[in-house]
């Protein structure tokens, strides 16, 4: 016999969240530190079109299809916290604090040293053309567009500041359906239904052209980013049938491979189809936003990651030191990854070469960045005190 579930109570739910923020959720870090080792090993995956030797890799197609997941992850992270009780006057406080001005330094230093960074130019050079270097304008373009394209290459990544900003700016809506109230459960629900419905639509016309209809245009009103949100927001709710649990654990991660098979045979037919007509666009299929199967693949990766009990106190005091540099690590790869100037490695053939060549790849960079971080921090430490002394 079945025994109906309680309903949860809005004022239930405040009184969860609020004991909930008083405890660290380690293995929320931990998610955080597996997004942005993603991350990294995304922008470390050789060319799926192998242009040392014009041919398809198809070694490489199925590394990138585990690489994907990054950005989600990050997205259900901010949905996990988005009724964590703080306003948002704080909110739009701490992301400007934490995200847009690091961002903002970082932009002008990409800006600057630009030259230097992919090796055209000394550091001498750059620090000396500093202000002809700078694109002021390209820089104005991309914050009233919203886009990064007009600032340079080395900023490609930063599409994701946007988008994370897009979602700050929504917040006070999404506040209204993360709820466990009749009203806003349903309004959530059909969101939800709408944006995975817009995916499933998406997905198919890549195979199948579908007729102009407008009554389908209707479920692209929800974005991607909206979908990741609230589904972060879903497995807060329901965050105690998955920790410590193993069979969530051991299904999740059954799908997550499962998930990432099917998304590999999928893109191999879509490539073969496509090979001398959609060069650019081939390997878009793998890209978090597009699919339904990233949904599937980001929620059975959280929630494998999630089902984790972390109780070992020395490991949380090292998994939370480097979660906390997680955005600084995000930023500052890229730049390492363009000094080293990835191409060189294009010439890499055999399957377990280029594993090794991504697991050495992730580890360096993600240490060399997070000391860059460190320094960082410790450079503003110095200096905040500096001033403070001469107050």
């Amino acid at each position: 016999m079945k025994v109906a579930e309680k309903e949860v109570t809005s004022s239930e739910l405040e009184v969860v969240e609020k004991e909930t923020s008083k405890k660290r959720d380690y293995s929320v870090d931990l998610i955080r530190i597996i997004a942005a080792l993603s991350v990294i090993g995304t922008h470390l995956c050789l060319q799926v079109l192998n242009q040392a030797y014009n041919r398809i890799d198809w070694g490489r197609l199925l590394e990138k299809c585990f690489f994907t997941d990054g950005v989600p992850l990050f997205f259900m992270i901010t949905g996990f916290f988005i009724m964590n009780g703080r306003s948002y006057k704080k909110i739009w406080k701490n992301t400007v604090k934490k995200v847009l001005l690091p961002t903002l330094a970082f932009v002008l230093f990409a800006q600057i040293f630009y030259m230097f960074v992919t090796n055209k130019e000394s550091f001498l050079w750059c620090l000396q053309n500093a202000i002809y270097n700078l694109n002021i304008g390209g820089i104005l373009h991309s914050i009233l567009t919203g886009t990064v394209e007009s600032i340079n290459s080395l900023c490609a990544h930063l599409w994701y500041i946007f988008s994370y900003v897009k979602i700050i700016i929504w917040i006070p809506v999404l506040w209204l359906v993360c709820k466990e109230e009749k009203t806003p459960k349903l309004a959530r629900r059909m969101i939800l239904v709408f944006g995975i419905i817009s995916c499933i639509i998406t997905d198919i016309q890549r195979f199948v052209t579908l007729p102009n209809i407008g009554a389908i245009k209707v479920f692209n009103f929800v974005d991607r980013e909206i979908i990741y949100v609230l589904l972060g927001y879903e497995l807060f709710i329901h965050k105690d049938k998955i920790k410590n649990n193993r069979k969530v654990c051991i299904i999740s991660l059954i799908g997550f491979g499962l998930v990432n098979i099917m998304r590999y045979k999928i893109e191999m037919q879509y490539m073969v189809a496509n090979y001398f007509t959609d060069i650019v666009g081939r390997e878009n299929f793998m890209e978090w936003k597009y699919t339904c199967l990233n949904i599937i693949s980001g929620l059975c990766l959280f929630m494998f990651l999630y089902s984790f009990e972390l109780k070992n106190e020395k490991l949380n005091k090292i998994i939370l030191w480097i979660s906390d540099k997680t955005f600084g690590i995000y930023l500052i790869h890229y730049l390492i990854l363009a000094k080293i100037d990835l191409y060189k490695f294009e010439k890499i053939e055999r399957f377990y070469f280029e594993i090794i060549y991504l697991v050495v790849g992730i580890i360096v960079t993600a240490i060399l960045s997070t000391i860059i971080v460190c320094i960082i921090k410790e450079i503003k430490k110095l200096f905040i005190k500096g001033v403070k002394m001469i107050k």
